[in-house]
């Protein structure tokens, strides 16, 4: 007859946790990536938006106003289609010209431009020294002239240059990517970072939000590099809301010019393991001990945030066997004692039990 103990040999599978890929769309809150409960880390890519750039008409004025140069592609800035104008003498110290949109020779705003621009204005005396700089960003529209004037008596005698950069203005339509994380335990530390999979320098931003898609914290460069690093503690539903954008883009609308892919890693507690009970950054063998030792009202073995240790822990423990063991068989052999009132003990128990009953009842016949 084989004997039977109060302790069960169990052969536990090692599974970790997964990455996964984003679904499109998930560009708002509303359309947001929801990732499984055993997924720790997404990967993706972000596409840049575009940039207005306005093709400018540069007009200089006279002391009445009156445009009496134009100039239309000649900025040494931009991209080619932006104005510029040197060696122009002020008027008595007066700096006056207008900006318009290409073909608009009249300055009437007979144009269909738009989009941001600066103007630079560098001011030399009558020896060609620089004495000046100034600088202006407007933002050009379609059927309007911008105007420019300025003045300065040390300007007498002098000339200027002024040219324009039409590629300042902000991205729009680029991408920004909403992820949730799910099956987490309430009230565990986490960090969340971006990552550089491919090493071609993203420049990131990370925002984390609440239940309701309200901005909590965000971040730029907390992580390596350009990357971003978010810490903070899971909330009471189990789940943590992400976006990943790129640099400049502040409110998350994809406004940015980053074409990258990256990854957004998840990690929970110590080791971003929830059965790793001592905080060795693994789930081992040494988490059982650690299981089996506060069984009970204690939350020292809780994996599943209900600030116990009970069976259920010890589900989530033999599901994380193995994660952050590097080289771990994908199986191990572990003898559990059973702890009272286990109900994965007990079941280990009902054999023998049933052997026993059987064997008494032989006996009276």
């Amino acid at each position: 007859m084989r004997a039977c103990h109060w302790a069960a040999a169990l052969t536990l599978t090692a599974v970790g946790f997964q990455t996964s890929r984003a679904t499109e769309p998930n560009e708002t809150f509303a359309t947001r990536t929801i990732l499984g409960p055993s997924v720790r880390s997404v990967t993706d890519e972000l596409t840049p938006g575009l940039v207005e750039t306005p093709n400018t008409l540069l007009g200089i004025q006279d002391h009445f106003g009156q445009v009496y140069f134009t100039d239309d592609n000649g900025s040494s800035e931009g991209n080619g289609f932006a104005s510029g104008v040197g060696g122009v003498p002020t008027n008595s110290g007066s700096i006056d010209f207008s900006v318009s949109g290409v073909g608009d020779d009249a300055f009437d705003g007979s144009h269909g431009e738009s989009g941001q621009y600066v103007v630079f204005v560098d001011v030399y005396d009558f020896f060609g020294d620089l004495i000046d700089t100034r600088s202006e960003i407007r933002t050009l529209a379609p059927g309007a002239v911008d105007g420019f004037s300025f003045n300065d008596f040390e300007w007498i005698g002098g000339d200027y240059d002024v040219y324009i950069d039409n590629t300042i203005g902000p991205a729009s339509g680029a991408d920004v990517d909403f992820f949730t994380f799910t099956g987490l335990s309430p009230g565990s530390p986490f960090s969340a970072e971006t990552l550089d999979p491919t090493s071609m320098g993203i420049d990131t931003r990370l925002a984390w939000f609440d239940a309701a898609g309200a901005l909590i914290a965000d971040d730029d460069d907390g992580g390596s590099g350009f990357l971003s690093k978010l810490e903070g503690t899971v909330p009471a539903g189990g789940a943590l809301t992400f976006a990943v954008s790129g640099f400049e883009d502040d409110d998350y609308v994809g406004a940015h010019l980053e074409d990258d892919p990256y990854e957004l890693k998840l990690t929970i507690g110590g080791g971003g393991f929830a059965a790793d009970f001592n905080n060795d950054n693994k789930v081992t063998g040494a988490d059982l001990a650690s299981w089996r030792s506060n069984f009970g009202p204690s939350a020292t073995g809780d994996a599943d945030g209900d600030n116990d240790t009970d069976g259920a822990d010890f589900l989530v423990w033999q599901r994380e066997l193995g994660s952050g063991v590097g080289g771990l068989a994908a199986s191990a052999t572990v003898a559990i004692p059973e702890p009272g009132g286990v109900l994965l003990m007990a079941l280990a128990a009902m054999p023998c039990l049933a052997f026993r009953t059987r064997q008494r009842s032989d006996r009276h016949f």
